[in-house]
């Protein structure tokens, strides 16, 4: 406890406690004190830096390499599998060996501090799924099998080799997902990545839960009832809830909105995606943005039937292989119409198409319509009208915020016409709440605790907000079961949905929304 100061040209130490402790200690034992100190001083970090690797605080080394390969943006693609590679044998992780050497390194750098678990929306709703925990049961998985091996190439006399055998046995005849890792937990994640966000050494949950949920579904055939029949769906009809295919383009007839097929050229592709199809308020939500498009002078047209799903709930559910064959049709298709830019209103489909299609050959220049539609209000080609009559609040989509960062454009928007009334939700932002779709959970059921769609709608009206505005079709879905569940006359509104309300038409007519 020092501090420097001057006192002309010359500098002091001012040291209180230091001279406080030294009026004690005879001058000459002074330096026989520091000789030992410093031995026992040097002798405790040697102890403490041989035990720390058969700690949990091995972390202080494992953490340095994992943030290093880190990034301060959480990942936004999963692995690819090559199915053509005959050398595969096995798909996804039923054991700890099975996922990557970072997923493995992670369940050493974890500092158990549980920030994962505070933040994660199916732990706060009383679900049994703990991020920690499916990071810290690596480690112990992991753990046992080094003990093993480290006592089997030892020279140990002393060890009985029928005992190791049988301890040995035991620790292989334990299942990796079931006695370490619940297999209900991995089911309930949505894949927000609130967990990896809030990591403050980038320790990367989603893509190990997601691996393991490859291993149920690839090589044991665990996995809910209800994706059997989403799996079946998009197998057969290319969508997740087994509309026709041939109705995918029903949404736009009487616009005017031409096919690929039917179109001379086009400069921009309407990745509808399955909800903007065959839901009724993502259909509302793709016929507004056709005709916001078409007031802006934007050149564009749609797939039509030729148009599958991305293959993000296939993915995201643990069935490569579904989704390898939705991505390689897709990507076959957009290759025949030589295709390189692309708007979707679903940041399912965007995050996909931008950040897991390019794995697989193609690149192409994918924008979501809230980054595009505040782009032709900056040009000027749409223009907006304030509304000071009603209170907006937002809400972030978790695929389009945290895994792609696009959080001002759509708030640019709102506020512009909010005028002065827009009211942030508490957590927002790269800290907003999952609505509780993702990770397919879209297609499956919440079995236990509160529905994370419920607690994020009360968050929401707690604004006391005329509208709740957001800009992904699954949001739209949760959000407005919740304000139904809740008994409100809120309105749930997509971004697209409340420039048109707020829009100075030049000559089209405005829909009734």
């Amino acid at each position: 406890a020092s501090h420097i100061v001057f006192v002309g040209n010359e500098e002091y130490a001012i040291k209180p406690i230091s001279n406080l402790i030294a009026g004690f200690i005879p001058f000459n034992a002074a330096s026989t004190i520091y000789d030992y100190a410093w031995w026992i001083h040097i002798l405790a970090i040697l102890i403490f830096m041989n035990y720390l690797p058969f700690s949990k605080h091995f972390h202080v080394y494992t953490s340095i390499p994992t943030v290093y390969v880190g990034s301060d943006n959480i990942p936004n693609k999963l692995s690819r599998i090559d199915f053509d590679d005959e050398s595969n044998e096995k798909f996804g992780a039923t054991e700890f060996t099975d996922l990557s050497w970072r997923s493995i390194m992670d369940g050493y750098s974890c500092t158990h501090c549980g920030r994962c678990t505070s933040v994660c929306p199916a732990n706060l709703t009383g679900k049994v799924l703990d991020p920690r925990e499916i990071i810290v049961q690596t480690r112990k998985r992991a753990d046992e099998f080094g003990r093993i091996l480290i006592r089997q190439n030892g020279s140990d006399p002393l060890i009985d080799p029928a005992k190791l055998s049988l301890e040995e046995e035991a620790i292989e005849s334990k299942k990796f997902i079931g006695e370490y890792e619940n297999p209900e937990a991995l089911w309930q994640c949505t894949t927000c990545g609130a967990c990896m966000m809030e990591c403050p050494i980038t320790i990367e949950h989603v893509p190990a839960i997601i691996e393991m949920r490859r291993g149920l579904v690839m090589m044991e055939s665990e996995f809910p009832d209800l994706l059997q029949t989403t799996f079946s769906n998009l197998e057969n009809s290319g969508n997740p809830w087994g509309f026709s295919p041939s109705d995918r383009a029903n949404w736009a007839q009487g616009l005017d909105v031409k096919t690929a097929a039917e179109a001379d050229e086009f400069e921009y592709l309407f990745w509808v995606g399955c909800a903007g199809s065959f839901d009724e308020k993502g259909m509302k939500v793709s016929q507004v943005l056709s005709h916001l498009l078409k007031e802006a002078g934007i050149s564009f047209a749609i797939l039509g039937t030729e148009e599958q799903c991305n293959g993000d709930p296939a993915r995201r559910a643990g069935n490569e292989y579904l989704a390898d064959m939705l991505i390689k049709m897709n990507i076959e298709t957009l290759s025949n119409y030589k295709i390189t830019k692309v708007i979707t209103t679903c940041p399912h489909c965007f995050n996909t198409l931008k950040n897991e299609y390019p794995d697989y050959g193609l690149n192409l220049e994918v924008i979501h319509h809230t980054d595009f539609l505040n782009q032709l209000v900056i040009e000027g080609k749409l223009k907006l009208l304030s509304n000071e009559n009603e209170k907006l609040t937002y809400h972030d989509s978790c695929y389009l915020g945290r895994y792609n960062q696009i959080y001002e454009s759509p708030r640019n928007i709102v506020k512009s016409i909010a005028n002065g009334n827009f009211i942030e939700v508490n957590r927002s932002v790269d800290r907003g709440f999952c609505c509780g779709a993702g990770g397919a959970q879209m297609f499956m059921e919440e079995t236990q605790g509160k529905r994370v769609n419920i607690e994020r709608t009360e968050e929401l009206l707690a604004t006391n907000s005329e509208k709740i505005v957001l800009n992904c079709p699954f949001c739209s879905i949760m959000i407005s079961d919740g304000v139904k569940a809740k008994e409100s006359n809120t309105k749930v509104l997509d971004i697209a949905e409340l420039i048109y309300q707020n829009l100075d038409f030049n000559y089209h007519k405005k829909l009734e929304i």
